[in-house]
């Protein structure tokens, strides 16, 4: 019994140490991310100077960001903790780059129709050059207030040791529905928004249980630069 027990405390002590590893390995990545959000939103403050910004309008883009990623930081561990294992996500190889890079650019074609067919207002976007600099920082800020906030809040209130696949769904919407109100009166418009940002976050919560939140906020950096920096720059000589 004494040997039995013995095995057990060293396979339970070594699974600790496995976790414990991944998650060092993910909270520098997300330390990383952080820091290169904050500097593109400081630089972008820079020269870009105060005004109306997309979503944030006069609040100041580097204050949110930073708050974005103080908040983001032990909201991000309690999703390793209580969401999903780090033990169990997949590492990033260059494939997987690409491959997200792609799905990032076929998210974006939805959109592409919908501003083609009914025309989004002709300042939705940050344009070049400012918006290399502004797309990753808000990319953070969204990340946090609409996937890490919602996950832990949601996963709180349940009385499970891990988060039940409804809270999933649910997060899901919790963009859409923002956009939905954010594109009030917009009629049909609002309803393709509502489906295609769906799409575009169930996507991303499938890759935050597959590979981590450094992948997520990848995904998202890849659609933002198709759809508001490449398209983003287009539409005016397009469209208008």
């Amino acid at each position: 019994m004494t040997k039995i027990s013995v095995n057990f405390a060293t396979v339970a002590k070594a699974v600790c140490m496995v976790k414990w590893r991944e998650k060092l390995s993910l909270n520098k990545g997300y330390l990383i991310i952080s820091a290169i959000a904050s500097a593109c939103a400081a630089l972008f403050s820079v020269v870009h100077g105060d005004g109306v910004v997309p979503v944030l309008g006069s609040i100041s883009l580097p204050q949110t960001t930073l708050c974005a990623a103080i908040i983001g930081f032990p909201l991000l561990n309690f999703c390793y903790s209580r969401v999903i294992d780090p033990s169990g996500l997949r590492s990033v190889q260059p494939l997987d780059v690409i491959a997200l890079v792609g799905l990032g650019a076929i998210l974006a074609i939805p959109p592409v129709l919908i501003d083609i067919t009914t025309i989004f207002p002709q300042d939705i976007n940050v344009l070049l050059p400012d918006s290399l600099l502004f797309y990753p920082a808000i990319a953070l800020v969204a990340e946090v207030a609409f996937h890490l906030i919602p996950l832990a809040a949601l996963t709180i209130l349940t009385s499970r040791r891990t988060a039940p696949f409804w809270v999933f769904v649910a997060v899901v919407f919790v963009e859409p529905v923002f956009q939905a109100i954010f594109s009030l009166g917009a009629g049909i418009q609002a309803w393709l928004v509502f489906g295609n940002v769906s799409l575009i976050s169930a996507a991303q919560i499938w890759i935050f249980r597959r590979h981590g939140f450094g992948a997520m906020f990848g995904l998202r950096v890849a659609y933002y630069f198709f759809w508001h920096v490449i398209w983003g720059s287009a539409r005016l000589v397009l469209l208008f």
